[in-house]
């Protein structure tokens, strides 16, 4: 069986001890998002950030109107699971990272947290978008994957973030290593560099699908 984790890394396994996947598909991802369009609308947009940032949902959750870049179309995130000190034992800064997102994602966010106003009146500007706790945030997500009939190991929000690391690879024009690492918030190359080892499965998915498409019928 493919075995990919190391002890070091045991979170980047993107198949488990008896080979079953670990990442959703881009068919899985797309019925995800049809999926979350039946959540309120708060719900929804969170869905939304996991889906279009590859960012972790305890990330997500930290977000407030500040870390919002309308402008950029960016979401700053404090990056989560990097090592809290440093060569020497001192304890490191917090560590934040730009996703760039789609411009509609931007404008759902306004439009759901009034962004724009709260700006203009700083008002709120630290004020969580997403209060409730993990657990309920967790048990969301796991409702949405089961409305989108995605089941298996893979159906969780670390399913996800996996999906969108392998899709930024799989693309016509793939995203450099270097860069997908700094958008996952990943301390090193080597760590992104398992996605690689799907991308050849996910095109030959692809192609099949082409194949068998009502045009080649």
């Amino acid at each position: 069986m493919r075995e990919l984790a190391t002890e070091s890394a045991p979170e980047m396994r993107l198949w488990d001890a008896t080979g079953r996947r670990l990442y959703l598909t881009a068919d899985e991802r797309t019925r995800f998002l049809a999926a979350a369009a039946h959540e309120d609308r708060e719900d929804r947009v969170f869905c939304h950030v996991l889906h279009y940032s590859g960012c972790r949902p305890t990330e997500a959750a930290e977000l407030t109107p500040r870390s919002i870049q309308i402008v950029e179309c960016e979401l700053v995130f404090r990056t989560l699971k990097k090592r809290a000190k440093d060569a020497k034992g001192r304890k490191k800064q917090p560590q934040y990272r730009a996703v760039p997102i789609p411009n509609r994602l931007i404008e759902e966010l306004d439009l759901v947290f009034d962004l724009r106003r709260r700006r203009r009146s700083s008002a709120d500007l630290d004020a969580l978008l997403w209060p409730q706790d993990r657990t309920t945030l967790w048990r969301m997500v796991k409702r949405v994957m089961a409305r989108a009939g995605i089941e298996g190991p893979q159906a969780t929000s670390k399913g996800l973030r996996h999906g969108f690391g392998i899709a930024m690879l799989a693309g016509s024009k793939p995203l450099p290593l270097n860069i997908l690492r700094d958008l996952m918030g990943h301390a090193d190359t080597k760590t992104t560099e398992v996605y690689l080892q799907a991308i050849g499965m996910e095109k030959r998915s692809m192609v099949m699908q082409a194949w068998n498409s009502p045009a080649e019928a």
